[in-house]
């Protein structure tokens, strides 16, 4: 994708490969699950009984072949053992079918059904689990078979990066590294990796003059330093209904009721030039009286082009949400609100992730919507899907909203690459539990810090294999502090 290429969706990922059908090595990866394979036999069988037939369809095979294709095409995300698929996506897809071959339910006798159309249906479900199969390889192949040493194994190198965070952040020193080369390890890549966006929300100091003054001059501050297209103050969600980009100058100022403003940024990938951008936003807004204040939020848009119609991906990922729900909110809170306390859930609400597992990708949807700590409504199982992650809350630091990057880019990374490292995780962490069992934050002994910092040491080791992103995440995680259910009971 080029330098400005126009998306419908936002926050598209480029595949990582041309084409549709992707080989992937029969000893690293089961491309069908067999129950897949039973049902593309029985329908070779009824076009086989066709062939010899002349290309006649008894009433018995068309109804046969009808229910076969719908479940190759509807159902085969299901095969996981999680349920059957949702009524209302079973009428929708039936009403977008081709009308031929017919309905079970009204079909002539003796229809004459075309073995080409027939066989690119079941071609286009076998080269959906191929991509996807095949993609998952190629993540797990990036994965390094040594990672750099871990935060488990090695608590004295975590331990050093956490206290020198600290110490920089009360000597006023900026406390969590900013990287403009290389910050995400390949994980936001152009080529190989996945693209991002980001939402900034930000309050202004003084009455409403003083406001629609610092928003002027944000806007005109963004267009002359050739971010934005022009200085205007857009409509809530006008970037979303525009369309997006890729373009480094497609940064908008937007209207948000609940905060002063907004800046939306356009598709961004792992390049020195988007880190020295995303700073200077940040600067202008500084610059102007603008930050993050108790209401602020910042959203994180992460590609999902990998995930397909499987929702043991989307699975995958909501685990690890709530196995590190805990670390997660904690991560998320602005350090310089009173106490460190996080915004709130009014437009983040915690997720709940059945332990059973998903049915289907509509049943992701209802549990993983918009004003939820992660929203999944835009997964659909086409390379244009995205992933919201909106438990952070704002910042104007590009150091934090690296961070966030990050670690955003890591989950779902970690997600579609699969791997044992679930098995080895502790009991969920639900949001609050830190602070129930030790208490208010206080200065640890190395002891307590070591068991207290154990389940954040394994989600980094999870979703980093690099030290530097670790460090990163390390000393954010020293910044911040344990966050407690409010009286909203998250």
């Amino acid at each position: 994708m080029g330098s400005g290429s126009r998306i419908d969706h936002q926050h598209h990922l480029v595949a990582t490969t041309a084409g549709l059908t992707i080989e992937a090595p029969a000893n690293e990866v089961d491309l069908m699950p067999e129950a897949q394979r039973e049902l593309i036999d029985q329908a070779l069988q009824i076009q086989a009984s066709w062939e010899a037939n002349n290309g006649q369809a008894t009433l018995e095979e068309s109804m046969e072949y009808w229910g076969l294709r719908d479940r190759l095409r509807h159902e085969h995300d299901l095969w996981n053992g999680h349920g059957l698929i949702e009524d209302a996506e079973r009428e929708e897809a039936e009403e977008e079918s081709p009308s031929f071959p017919p309905r079970a339910s009204e079909p002539p006798a003796g229809i004459p059904l075309q073995r080409t159309a027939a066989q690119q249906v079941l071609d286009e479900v076998l080269e959906e689990h191929q991509a996807s199969a095949a993609l998952a390889v190629q993540a797990r192949d990036r994965w390094p078979t040594e990672p750099e040493a871990g935060f488990v194994e090695d608590f004295e190198a975590f331990r050093e990066i956490h206290d020198a965070a600290w110490n920089r952040e009360i000597q006023g020193e900026q406390a969590v590294p900013y990287l403009l080369e290389d910050a995400t390890g390949g994980l936001g890549a152009r080529e190989g990796g996945r693209g991002f966006g980001v939402e900034i929300e930000f309050d202004t100091d003084g009455d409403w003059d003083d406001q629609h003054e610092a928003l002027r001059a944000i806007g005109r501050d963004l267009h002359e330093a050739g971010l934005a297209r022009d200085r205007r103050m857009h409509s809530y969600h006008s970037q979303q209904y525009a369309g997006y980009t890729d373009a480094p100058n497609a940064w908008r100022l937007e209207d948000d009721c609940t905060v002063a403003g907004e800046i939306v940024s356009p598709i961004m990938y792992d390049e020195p030039q988007t880190w020295q951008n995303l700073a200077t936003v940040c600067e202008i807004v500084r610059r102007h009286g603008g930050g993050a204040s108790e209401r602020t939020g910042g959203h994180v848009h992460v590609g999902l082009h990998d995930y397909d119609h499987e929702v043991a991906n989307h699975h995958r990922l909501m685990q690890m949400y709530g196995d590190y729900e805990d670390v997660l909110f904690r991560l998320a809170a602005n350090r310089n609100a009173p106490d460190s306390a996080h915004r709130g859930t009014d437009w983040c609400e915690p997720n709940h992730v059945p332990s059973g597992g998903y049915r289907s990708l509509p049943d992701v949807h209802s549990r993983a919507r918009h004003g939820m700590a992660v929203n999944l409504t835009a997964a659909r199982g086409q390379r244009s899907d995205h992933g919201e992650f909106r438990l952070w809350d704002g910042s104007v630091d590009p150091a934090v909203i690296q961070t966030q990057v990050n670690v955003s880019l890591g989950m779902v990374a970690a997600a579609v690459r699969g791997g044992p490292q679930a098995s080895r995780r502790s009991e969920p962490m639900s949001l609050g539990r830190h602070r129930q069992e030790w208490g208010p934050d206080q200065r640890l002994t190395v002891g307590d810090l070591e068991a207290n910092s154990l389940s954040f040491r394994r989600f980094t080791d999870e979703i980093f294999h690099r030290r530097q992103e670790r460090a990163q995440a390390a000393a954010l995680y020293a910044v911040t502090r344990w966050q407690q259910p409010d009286s909203q009971g998250w």
